[in-house]
This record gives C-alpha cells, sequence and structure tokens, in this order.
C-alpha cells in the first residue's frame, strides 16, 4: 500500500519552489537589482 503523505498530489507551483534551478536565476536577478540600485 502506499503511504499517503499531507500532499499527494505535489503541484507544479510546489514543485518549482522546492527547485533549486528555480531560485538561483532569481536570486541573481534580485542581487543584479540591488546593486543596479546602489551603483544609480
Amino acid at each position: 500500500m502506499k503511504q499517503t503523505t499531507s500532499a499527494p498530489r505535489p503541484t507544479r507551483v510546489a514543485a518549482m519552489l522546492r527547485d533549486p534551478h528555480f531560485w538561483v536565476p532569481v536570486a541573481v536577478l534580485v542581487a543584479g537589482l540591488l546593486v543596479l540600485g546602489w551603483i544609480t
């Protein structure tokens, strides 16, 4: 028998939020915007 978890069907959004390939570009973009705001 399969074990039931709190989220039996992980959504694409939940999978995306756990994916480092999503967070790395977001962090780079945010850091770039902060640097741009700092140097201007």
